[in-house]
């Protein structure tokens, strides 16, 4: 019996390093073409364009996606699958990469004042802990979310009800892991700006600011983005630090510290709202730095949705999960068809029960401000705060003595004063005469 030349050909051998070092490289046709020419065996350079205008065309971004997911398109494109065949017949791998992990944000961020960290004893550093606490609440492994101790679980969770009896589920990250989030957010988020359409969470901008752009339009037209945070993933936080300019493992990190697992027993929850969508590893509402990087997911929803809307010569912007549009009466057909189509192929979901077209001839409200031809504060909240001053003239109600709902109560016309001064101030000026009311002695 003969034995056979070569041993059996390690077949990850030949592919996976070849992933790994893809995934360093600047996400270009001649960075990634140059790199593969140096890389690949035998007469295998010739087909690195190819291979390089594969990858590009499987994954658009401007950043290179995670070593595995390169692998998995390696084995099943016919270039890659060719590469691996040489590999096999000539018994030879691909030459090592001597290219070191590297910080390179893509270009329009690049000069913005982030943090150049280019390992995981980097982040470990500049977040000052540990690298096994680095390990331990990045928690790539999902452990924290897989045991029954309550000393592992890396969140507070807190169950919220919904107008419509389902249960929101508010994931509040513990002392630790909030101080974490908090230096992401102030070290390395707060620099990069979200789209100028996107109002919500934004420093300098509001609600108000938002409604104001659709006040006295012909009509306005509301989508709903359904299940905004949970929906965002794992993967998509990935990219968007890969897209900062940070290594695989050191964006790998900052998306693990980033994102939640919630636990099997929270999941069984009776009427839990986006079951699904937390079943996987996801942006948690309720983390300090969800918000922020919720606007930087969507910024090329925004951008998209921004152009649609020039090309109608409308006005867009987003509050959170908030799309609203307002223009000519005509361009409601328009939104209707293109909207979802945009939305889908970004990766998020409409919720289809609130998409709203708000004709000028009836209440137009946007962020609950309505905006018809002035601004104003929603008629059914405004009625509320005169009925509420309005039983404050009765000597006997306890809350006329209570400064903790004063305070509130002041709050909330202080807000209505915002949208509207004059309403603000006559709610203001009921408010002084009802607590003038002496009581009966």
């Amino acid at each position: 019996m003969t034995r056979p030349l070569h041993p059996p050909f390690p077949d990850r051998a030949a592919l996976a390093p070849l992933a790994a070092s893809l995934a360093q490289q600047d996400w270009t046709e001649a960075a990634l073409t140059l790199h593969l020419r140096q890389r690949l065996p035998g007469n295998q350079p010739a087909r690195a364009a190819q291979l390089a205008r594969s990858l590009l065309r499987r994954f658009p971004a401007r950043a290179a996606p995670d070593a595995a997911q390169i692998l998995r398109h390696l084995r099943g494109s016919p270039q890659g699958r060719a590469v691996l065949a040489h590999a096999r017949r000539y018994h030879v791998l691909p030459a090592h990469s001597l290219t070191s992990p590297a910080f390179n944000p893509i270009p329009p961020l690049q000069n913005l004042p982030l943090p150049p960290m280019v390992s995981e004893a980097d982040l470990a550093d500049w977040l000052a802990i540990t690298p096994d606490q680095l390990t331990r609440f990045a928690d790539l492994r999902g452990l924290s979310a897989r045991t029954d101790s309550p000393w592992a679980a890396h969140y507070h969770h807190h169950l919220i009800p919904k107008s419509n009896g389902q249960l929101r589920l508010i994931e509040e990250p513990k002392p630790f892991l909030k101080r974490l989030h908090r230096r992401i957010l102030s070290g390395l988020l707060n620099h990069i700006p979200p789209h100028p359409a996107a109002y919500g969470f934004v420093q300098g901008r509001n609600c108000l600011q938002a409604a104001a752009r659709h006040a006295g339009e012909q009509i306005v037209v509301s989508f709903d983005l359904a299940h905004f945070f949970p929906s965002i993933r794992f993967p998509q936080i990935y990219a968007l630090f890969r897209a900062f300019g940070y290594p695989a493992q050191v964006a790998r990190s900052l998306a693990g510290l980033t994102t939640a697992i919630t636990p099997a027993a929270i999941l069984r929850q009776a009427g839990l709202a986006a079951r699904d969508q937390l079943s996987n590893r996801h942006l948690p509402q309720g983390a300090p730095t969800s918000p922020a990087l919720a606007n930087l997911v969507a910024l090329h929803l925004d951008r998209r949705l921004a152009g649609l809307a020039q090309s109608l010569d409308a006005t867009y912007t987003r509050y959170a999960d908030d799309l609203t549009f307002s223009g000519d009466t005509r361009i409601a057909a328009v939104l209707h068809r293109a909207v979802p189509q945009i939305v889908a192929e970004q990766g998020f979901v409409l919720n289809p029960s609130k998409t709203r077209a708000q004709p000028s001839h009836h209440r137009q409200t946007v962020t609950s401000i309505t905006v018809n031809a002035t601004l104003n504060p929603a008629r059914e909240s405004y009625d509320l705060l005169k009925a509420t001053i309005h039983h404050l003239t009765r000597p006997s109600d306890p809350r006329r003595h209570d400064l903790g709902f004063l305070a509130s109560l002041q709050g909330r016309i202080a807000w209505v004063a915002q949208i509207n001064p004059a309403k603000g101030a006559k709610l203001q000026d009921r408010l002084a005469t009802a607590l003038l009311t002496r009581s009966d002695s």
